[in-house]
This record gives structure tokens, C-alpha cells and sequence, in this order.
């Protein structure tokens, strides 16, 4: 009877052993990766053509879900494009998040295997963009269920097409919406009277003017030039003027010249002396009506 209960305290133990090193035995065993739902590729077709400076430039992003299993969260794509610059839109629309070098937005959750979502973006390229240049950014796929969770990176670039400027010309010192705007009747001046002449370039975009602009200026009849020209110009007569600038102004700018001329002594009150003309010529613009404007001095 005693031998049978040494064995009996024996086997309790050896169990005891058992069920106290199994569990940390099970510890040891490493757990099984859960199994990726969805792997993710980045394709993208950048602008094929030069992109003018103040222009946009459709970039076309196809985001393939390569499977196995639909995405059952949202995907979150992030575009790098360098500022100025700036996505403007996006088509078909989504919410575009921006931060300090570029913009993000989400595609859905349930993107199926072997499913592509496109967005064609529009890249605002900004005014002062030098021209000839390249533009380099990438874009990026994030989605919590793809084993890769780096981020699926495809860089891109696209190149700057020359400047291109449109010039409005006028005569009058108002200005309306941001820009100077043709005031009839707004030089005056009594007969042997000095009046300035504000005479204005304005530059409509969508590009800062980097070339050479011209300008030529008649006044009035029975108005003579006086003073010294305004700089850039020349006179080359009574009543003309040549002016040669080195680039034309900035986008939603203005370039101003003030020539003085004098108003005939033996003119009349109420009489309005015609004739007078501002033309402008420059290598980014193309021929417009808007290059020449005609105006008038009013005797008061």
C-alpha cells in the first residue's frame, strides 16, 4: 500500500511539470502573419506637353488593388508636388487635403482585386514659375491592410513651357477689381496748363512677363511734350515717345509711365483734344485689341 501511493505522488509530479511548462513552451511558438487583404500598385502619366507658368497640366493617378481580398479601409494617396505650385482639382471630385508640399485625399474602402481607381489631377503650375524648368514630385498609396507599409512611392516630373503674358493698354488713373480700367474724361487740363498722363500696361496673365516689352506713345493734338521723359522712354518728337522695358509686369500688375505734356495756351474750355495713342508690343503676348487704346486730354 505505501509503494502504491509513491507512484501515485510520482505520476502527480511529472503531470504537474507538464502542465506547468507547456504554457511558456507556447509562448515561445512565434504567431502567424494575418494575411495581407489587399497589395497595391502606383501608376501615374504626368503632363506629356510643356506647362505654361500660370496654367494647369493634367496628371493622371491609377491607384490597382493586386488582391487577394477587397480593401476594407480607406486607401490614402498623397501627392508631393512642390509649391508654388499647387493640385487644384481632381476628377472625378474628391476632398483634397493640403499641407506644405503637396496634397492627399482617400479612396474608398471596398477597392476589389484587380479594381483601378483613377484621378486625373490638375497641377496649377504658378505665375512666377521660370520657364524650361523641371518640376519633380512623387506620389504615394498608404493602406493598413498591404504588407508594405512603407508606402508605395512612383516619382514624377514635368517641364515649364515659355512665359506667356496678355498686355491691356489705357489711359486713366482709376482702377477697378484689382486692375486699372480706361476712365473717360479723366485727364484734364486748363489751356497752358503741365498735365501727366497716366498711361498703364497691365499684364491679364496667366504668366509673369520675362521678355521685353515696347511701347509707343503719341499725345494730343495741341499738347507738347515737356520735362524729362519717364524712364525707359525716349522722346522722338513733340508729341511721341518709344519705351523699352527689359520684361513686362508681374501677373496682375501694372507697368505706369506719366509723360507731362502741355496743354496749347490757345486752347478752349470744353474743347477735346484727340489723337492721342498708347501701343504696346511683346514676344509672349499674341495680337490682341487690347495692345492699343485711344484717349483724349479735356480742356477744362
Amino acid at each position: 500500500m505505501p509503494m502504491m501511493r509513491t507512484l501515485r505522488a510520482a505520476a502527480l509530479a511529472v503531470f504537474s511539470v507538464v502542465l506547468v511548462a507547456w504554457p511558456a513552451q507556447a509562448a515561445t511558438a512565434p504567431l502567424a502573419a494575418p494575411p495581407a487583404t489587399a497589395g497595391l500598385s502606383v501608376e501615374l502619366c504626368p503632363p506629356q506637353d510643356p506647362v505654361v507658368p500660370g496654367e494647369t497640366g493634367a496628371m493622371e493617378v491609377r491607384i490597382t488593388n493586386h488582391g487577394p481580398a477587397a480593401t476594407s479601409d480607406p486607401t490614402q494617396v498623397v501627392v508631393h508636388f512642390p509649391p508654388p505650385g499647387v493640385v487644384r482639382s481632381a476628377d472625378p471630385p474628391v476632398t483634397l487635403t493640403y499641407f506644405g508640399t503637396g496634397s492627399s485625399y482617400e479612396i474608398p474602402a471596398g477597392l476589389a482585386p484587380g479594381a483601378t481607381s483613377v484621378e486625373k489631377l490638375a497641377l496649377y503650375v504658378a505665375p512666377i514659375t521660370s520657364p524650361f524648368t523641371t518640376i519633380g514630385g512623387d506620389v504615394q498609396a498608404f493602406y493598413a491592410g498591404d504588407p508594405d507599409q512603407s508606402g508605395h512611392t512612383t516619382p514624377y516630373s514635368l517641364t515649364t513651357a515659355d512665359t506667356r503674358a496678355h498686355f491691356m493698354v489705357g489711359a486713366s488713373s482709376a482702377w477697378q477689381a484689382g486692375h486699372p480700367v480706361p476712365q473717360p474724361g479723366d485727364l484734364t487740363g486748363e489751356p497752358g496748363a503741365t498735365v501727366y498722363l497716366p498711361l498703364w500696361v497691365y499684364n491679364a496673365g496667366p504668366s509673369y512677363s520675362t521678355h521685353p516689352i515696347d511701347l509707343r506713345v503719341t499725345t494730343p493734338e495741341h499738347t507738347t511734350l515737356t520735362g524729362t521723359p519717364p524712364y525707359g522712354c525716349t522722346a522722338t518728337g513733340e508729341r511721341t515717345l518709344t519705351c523699352h522695358f527689359a520684361a513686362g509686369p508681374r501677373y496682375h500688375d501694372a507697368v505706369f509711365i506719366d509723360p507731362a505734356v502741355v496743354i496749347d495756351p490757345a486752347a478752349v474750355s470744353g474743347q477735346v483734344l484727340t489723337g492721342g495713342t498708347l501701343d504696346v508690343s511683346g514676344q509672349e503676348d499674341w495680337p490682341s485689341p487690347d495692345w492699343h487704346t485711344d484717349f483724349v486730354v479735356t480742356v477744362s
